[in-house]
């Protein structure tokens, strides 16, 4: 075993000494925490009245510097570590005193004037024709209804931005390829909000023209979602992948063309409306292969049995920025059950995330999150805080 103790004429106390002195530091450190954290309440009251802002990154730059420069060595970094960590949990406290007397809480007042009730819906409109998954989870919805159909993810956001459709049914991840970043895109670009969410079973077959075999196929064609939840497959048999819109129109394509050595990634119901048959019926990467399909509005709409929290925000540059974000639920034991990137198009080589946060409605350790990021993310959009319905519960 390597010798860890650098000067070897020093006898090493045995274990439970060490940890009783452990013990006795923690003691100390915990009544000082105490006493800091009252500090911050009395920063807080004096920054109430002074109008100054909690977060002030200048003075955490500084101290952290310092703490870098009075513990040597690599316990100079993790000093600072500790430090920025005391000066987040400082902010917390004090954002938690503000917060119920700040009128300026902009995104406060409209979850606070949120429907609690999801708006009758009479015309629905959905990405894709009547064979594609969005019509299969859209009827699993709204059986009642007839969908519209539209080509494109911006046109069904669109009708319902200008009320011509009441809601859209839009996919929103999927299990295997992960989150549909378009559609993300699309719902902050239109300020349009969750009302729920629901988990479709998807299963993928390899359809192409009658009298086709499979050893035939030279090309695959699907949308980029399907491609990629059966990219084993399709490297497997080296096949060319073709991007579409939609899986439906796919499979129309294929059908249009009429070329043997073509197949589409589809559905059944897209088989049976082009007249192709099924060459594969387990071509997905995996057999627990679903898709979570949203429910899309023009309000904000916080039901009761609300269970998920959505936004999207932008950190600074500065390191160890996303850290630091996510922290901030941690600190108020708040699950995140998803995080994903994806580049922000208004400025170059950055990037906005997406965070889902599985919480009840109003809980009001989600709010005070909401309250500290609106004060120190440099952009914050609530997407929704809706509720999540599991693989076959409509």
């Amino acid at each position: 075993m390597a010798n860890l103790d650098a000067d070897n004429s020093r006898p090493l106390p045995d274990l439970p000494q060490l940890r009783k002195r452990i013990n006795a530091i923690d003691s100390h450190l915990l009544e000082l925490f105490a006493e800091r954290m009252e500090l911050a309440r009395d920063v807080a009251r004096t920054k109430a009245v002074s109008g100054a802002a909690v977060f002030d990154p200048l003075r955490e730059d500084e101290i952290a510097a310092a703490a870098r420069d009075q513990i040597k060595g690599a316990d100079g970094i993790r000093a600072e570590k500790l430090l920025r960590n005391l000066m987040r949990l400082s902010r917390g406290v004090q954002y938690d005193l503000l917060l119920p007397d700040d009128q300026h809480f902009e995104l406060g007042a409209q979850i606070k004037n949120a429907l609690t009730l999801e708006p009758p819906v009479t015309r629905l409109v959905h990405q894709g024709s009547p064979a594609s998954y969005s019509a299969q989870a859209s009827r699993k919805l709204y059986p009642q209804l007839e969908a519209r159909a539209v080509q494109t993810f911006e046109e069904a956001c669109r009708l319902v931005k200008t009320g011509e459709a009441d809601a859209a049914v839009l996919p929103i991840e999927n299990s295997t390829a992960g989150s549909i970043g378009d559609v993300y895109h699309l719902i902050q670009d239109y300020k349009l909000y969750f009302w729920r969410s629901f988990d479709l079973p998807i299963h993928h077959h390899l359809l192409a023209v009658p009298g086709t075999t499979i050893d035939q196929i030279k090309t695959v064609v699907s949308h980029n979602q399907g491609l990629q939840q059966c990219s084993d497959k399709i490297r497997m048999r080296g096949w060319q992948a073709v991007e579409s819109l939609n899986t439906a129109f796919a499979a129309a394509t294929v059908a249009s063309a009429g070329d043997p050595t073509q197949a589409a990634i589809a559905s059944l119901d897209a088989a049976a409306a082009n007249g192709l048959i099924v060459l594969d019926d387990q071509i997905s990467n995996t057999r627990e292969n679903a898709t979570r399909f949203g429910v899309v509005g023009r309000e904000l709409v916080i039901t009761p049995d609300a269970d998920r929290l959505s936004l999207v925000l932008k950190t600074s540059h500065a390191s160890g920025s996303l850290a630091a974000t996510l922290a901030l639920f941690s600190d108020r034991n708040l699950s995140l059950s998803k995080i994903h990137s994806r580049a922000n198009p208004a400025e170059s080589w950055s990037y906005l995330f997406d965070l889902d946060i599985d919480c009840p409605a109003y809980d009001p350790q989600a709010l005070a999150s909401l309250y500290q990021l609106s004060r120190e993310m440099s952009y914050l959009q609530i997407l929704g805080w809706y509720p999540t319905e599991p693989t076959g519960a409509l």
